[in-house]
C-alpha cells in the first residue's frame, strides 16, 4: 500500500511538472522548487516511517483466602507453561 502511493505521488508530481514544461518565467529567484520539496519529504516520511505499535499488559489479580481449609496449605510453584510462579492449594 505505501509503495502504490508513493508511486501515485511521483507520478502525480511529474505529471504536473510535465504541464509547466514549455512556460519558462525568470521573473523569480528559482526558488519555487522548495515548498513542494519540502511537502513531498514530509510525506514519504510519514509514509516510510514504521509504525510502532505498544502491546497490551495483562495483570491478573490474584485471590488468596488468608487462611486455607484444614489439611491444605498454600505453595508457590513454577508453572512450565509461563515460566513463572503461582499459589496453589496443596493437600497435606
Amino acid at each position: 500500500m505505501k509503495k502504490l502511493l508513493l508511486v501515485s505521488l511521483l507520478i502525480f508530481s511529474a505529471s504536473a511538472n510535465a504541464q509547466h514544461g514549455g512556460h519558462h518565467s525568470h521573473r523569480g529567484y528559482g526558488y519555487g522548487w522548495i515548498a513542494p520539496a519540502v511537502i513531498g519529504a514530509t510525506a514519504i516520511y510519514a509514509i516510510t516511517r514504521p509504525i510502532i505499535v505498544q502491546q497490551p499488559v495483562y495483570v491478573t489479580p490474584q485471590i488468596i483466602t488468608p487462611y486455607p481449609p484444614t489439611g491444605y496449605h498454600w505453595e508457590q510453584l513454577l508453572d512450565a507453561t509461563c515460566n513463572c510462579y503461582r499459589t496453589v492449594l496443596v493437600p497435606g
